[in-house]
């Protein structure tokens, strides 16, 4: 069974890359030629499946984001959907944060008895 610490951990590195890699497409809007990127969720679940959640922290593949047209300048960073990307990322990072306190919690209260 995956302990729920280290599944908690392994979601906020996700998160916490998952902010970088929105932000640098943010930085990006108006740089020609840039590409969109963003990272493998599907690699992230693998590695729950895989119950690959210990050692040091992960860093997950990043790629190049599907789907979005490119402007006349080679661009293809939707601002629009970026901005969206970036509060759902912040609402997924900010219910992680709490779990995480309420399951440091009920260990607290479990240990004190």
């Amino acid at each position: 069974m995956v302990c729920q610490f280290q599944l908690l951990h392994h979601a906020l590195e996700f998160s916490n890359q998952n902010h970088r890699v929105i932000s640098q497409n943010l930085a990006n809007v108006n740089t020609p030629n840039y590409r969109a990127r963003q990272l493998s969720f599907e690699q992230f679940l693998a590695d729950v499946q895989k119950h690959n959640l210990t050692g040091a922290a992960r860093q997950f593949d990043v790629q190049l984001a599907e789907g979005f047209i490119a402007r006349g300048d080679g661009n293809n960073v939707d601002l629009d959907a970026e901005i969206a990307n970036l509060k759902r990322n912040d609402l997924i990072h900010q219910t992680l944060i709490q779990l995480l306190g309420a399951k440091m919690e009920t260990t607290r209260t479990a240990i004190k008895g």
